[in-house]
């Protein structure tokens, strides 16, 4: 029995090792598998917030994650959000502690391109140099640089820039927009409208390119074609007097610097359409009792503002639609005659196929994707407060989901919208109830075909009203 026991001690002995190495080993892999959900779910909602530009969102995940590991690609990626959500002060500050031993030269650009923005055009230059310096194939670089030289009104230096980038396979279409910008700058309309058509007959018509355009047939003097143009775009609801505005404007008031994307490589998937439309006010506040001496004239010539703030823009991204091109004087009437002949036609029914929201700089946007284009007669926006607004969509069919998609959709831009509902009567009318932070206005406006051109995108942006 003794030699028994002695025999057992040191199998107990291994059996109890063999037990606090197996919680070891489990422990460790449960931290694993711990931290890789982690990752996964810090993932998941990075793509969210890109996906609905959420840029509050973003700020938020980046901050954690530099509170976590202090990286310069962190660093680097805030500093992008910051940029694109216009808060430059906040992006150099994030930048400045990396700079002097970073050999990033996409960090430079991005540097330069917040530089540039806050008005330093000379310290914009010197790190766009470092930026090349570094790599001398960065044609974002270039490009950067080409348009802050065009800020500086040197213009030979600003072409050759562009054809730095172009034949360092920068974006074609971007080196071919700033092209057209420096020949309006020079007063060479010819010049810019070979540009710009080269564009426009790629299929691209997003409002910056129409506009453009638009403004170069009026430098041109082609009036009649420039009237022909604008109302088969739909530019403006009183065409002479938009094209008597444009005649009167000089290029160097006119111009824009539009520079939306920061990075050659990491650009956010969004739609073009609503680039450009965050830039412009294009539609009048929708309310339930409008006055009634509302002068039109008025009117008009507050769209038309909004219009010119759309002409000449640099380094706008563009993204064609899959349509057909017009290019003759004989093609846009035909346009023209097809628009009118769709105008008499009511359309009974809305399918809504997406619905998407997200926050910009001043305003938070609710894009509805629909199988046609929505019409004023198929939707109705009033405001019953300063802060609470009703949506009503009528005759439509909702996505598989049903209503609780649209409002969770919704629901995940929460910086300015304090409540939705929603419900579905037995006509079949959709009605969304809103209600925001603060005192806002709604601006609507169909923003065109989204990327792929199987759907149509009508957007509601609500602005506060001290902003």
């Amino acid at each position: 029995m003794k030699d028994f026991s002695i025999g057992c001690k040191p199998r107990r002995l291994i059996k109890a090792k063999f037990i606090v190495v197996c919680s070891m080993l489990f422990l460790v892999v449960g931290c694993q598998n711990s931290t890789l959900r982690y990752d996964l779910n810090e993932q998941q909602k990075i793509y969210i917030h890109e996906t609905t530009k959420n840029y509050g969102g973003l700020i938020e995940l980046y901050k954690q994650r530099l509170q976590r590991s202090d990286t310069e690609d962190t660093r680097y990626k805030l500093a992008q959000i910051y940029y694109l959500s216009n808060d430059f002060e906040a992006a150099k500050r994030t930048l400045s502690p990396v700079l002097n031993k970073s050999k990033n030269d996409n960090l430079f650009a991005l540097y330069a391109h917040v530089e540039s923005k806050m008005g330093h055009n000379d310290t914009a230059l010197e790190y766009l140099d470092k930026a090349i310096a570094i790599n001398r194939k960065n044609g974002e670089a270039y490009n950067i640089k080409g348009i802050v030289l065009l800020k500086k009104k040197q213009y030979d230096a600003a072409r050759y820039a562009f054809n730095l980038a172009r034949e360092n396979f920068y974006d074609e279409n971007k080196v071919t927009n700033n092209l057209a910008m420096l020949s309006i700058l020079n007063k060479d309309y010819n010049e810019a409208y070979k540009h710009l058509n080269i564009l426009y007959t790629k299929g691209y018509r997003d409002q910056t390119i129409l506009h453009n355009l638009l403004y170069t047939l009026v430098k041109l003097n082609k009036m009649q074609l420039a009237k022909s143009f604008c109302l088969s775009h739909r530019l403006s609801n009183d065409p002479e007097i938009l094209i008597q505005e444009l005649k009167q404007i000089e290029p160097v008031d006119a111009i824009k610097f539009n520079e939306i994307t920061p990075t050659q490589s990491d650009n956010q998937k969004q739609y073009t359409t609503e680039k450009i439309a965050s830039q412009q006010v294009s539609k009048t506040d929708t309310v339930v009792k409008p006055k009634k001496e509302t002068n039109s004239q008025t009117t008009t010539k507050s769209e038309i503002s909004a219009k010119l703030s759309n002409v000449t823009k640099l380094e706008t991204e563009t993204e064609p639609k899959q349509t057909a091109v017009t290019n003759s004087k004989t093609d846009t009437n035909l346009a023209i005659s097809k628009q009118n002949k769709q105008a008499n036609q009511v359309t009974t029914q809305s399918t809504i196929l997406a619905v998407r929201s997200g926050e910009h700089g001043k305003f938070s946007r609710i894009t509805f994707e629909t199988v046609n284009q929505l019409t004023k007669s198929q939707y109705k926006i009033e405001k019953i407060s300063p802060r609470e607004f009703k949506l009503s969509f009528y005759d439509v069919t909702l996505p598989t989901a049903g209503i609780n998609y649209i409002i969770n959709r919704i629901s995940r831009s929460d910086r300015d919208f304090a409540n939705i509902t929603g419900s579905l009567t037995t006509e079949k009318t959709l009605i969304l109830q809103i209600k925001t932070k603060q005192d806002s206005i709604v601006k609507d406006f169909d923003a065109g075909p989204n990327s792929n051109g199987k759907a149509h995108c009508f957007v509601f942006d609500f602005y506060l009203e001290n902003k």
